[in-house]
């Protein structure tokens, strides 16, 4: 299976990250092949809702979504990982799934498994 796992921490050593980091683990040596793309250091701008994507790309923004985008809809499984400020994800992350509106037809077509990896405490302390 491929996974694709989306960081969202802007701590690289946090406790999501670690959290990541023990499941990205554990996939590979079922054998599964994993993808990790780190939101928190991707050029991704918000989405400016104009629809020009008409919900199935491309979208008219030039950042590094569309590669993003690729790797997702090459995946079987998409893993989101967040540690959680203020009862919900980072900033970073949300600035991507709202994005997700440029492939969102692609993406429901897909049918993928998916996960939550999230942390409420900061292990860096």
């Amino acid at each position: 299976m491929k996974i694709a796992v989306l960081e969202g921490s802007p701590n690289k050593n946090g406790s999501s990250n670690m959290l990541a980091g023990e499941f990205i683990r554990g996939a590979k040596e079922a054998g599964n092949e994993v993808t990790v793309i780190d939101t928190a250091r991707a050029d991704i701008h918000p989405c400016i809702g104009c629809i020009h994507c008409g919900y199935d790309g491309p979208c008219v923004q030039k950042d590094d979504v569309e590669e993003i985008r690729r790797q997702i809809l090459g995946s079987d499984m998409l893993v989101f990982v967040t540690p959680l400020y203020y009862y919900g994800m980072s900033a970073q992350l949300k600035t991507l799934v709202d994005r997700f509106c440029a492939f969102n037809g692609s993406l429901q077509r897909k049918h993928m498994k998916s996960a939550l990896i999230s942390a409420a405490w900061n292990s860096d302390g």
